[in-house]
């Protein structure tokens, strides 16, 4: 005969809930207290895997924006820069400020200065805590776990 089945005990497991332990629940047998606790924590455990997965699809798509967006300004700013910057250099060799080779490189040093500076910003936005709700919600669950041990 089950635990379930015995005079005197109750036939429905009541839902433990995080804030402290029910009258109902202090009488349950041991077996029963087991089984509601394997039944929760499996019930978490799925929670946070589901939690995990969310926030990593969320995360993957902000970093694909970021990537995208990066990548088209990028090549934009490649085409419209290479046109430009011939220009500046036929400027300053047509104006006799300096000689073709060295016009070229004031530009190349200028160009190189704005795309470390672009390249900086970009590594900025990156992700920096990937899955950051998640692992706060699996720390407040273990420490939940252990207080409830304790």
């Amino acid at each position: 005969m089950t635990a379930q089945h015995r005079p005197g005990r109750p036939t429905h497991v009541p839902p433990v809930h995080p804030g402290g332990a029910t009258e109902a629940v202090r009488q349950l047998p041991t077996r029963d207290l087991v089984t509601e606790l394997a039944r929760k924590a499996s019930a978490l455990a799925r929670k946070e895997v589901e939690l995990a997965k969310a926030e990593l699809r969320a995360d993957l798509r902000a970093e694909a924006k970021m990537a995208s967006g990066l990548g088209v300004a990028g090549l934009c700013g490649i085409f419209t820069v290479q046109l430009l910057l011939t220009a500046v250099v036929l400027a300053l060799m047509e104006a006799g400020v300096l000689p073709g080779w060295a016009a070229a490189l004031v530009v190349a040093a200028v160009v190189l200065a704005v795309g470390t500076a672009a390249g900086l910003w970009g590594w900025g936005r990156r992700v920096r805590k990937p899955l950051d709700t998640t692992r706060r919600s699996l720390q407040d669950g273990v420490r939940w776990a252990k207080e409830q041990v304790a």
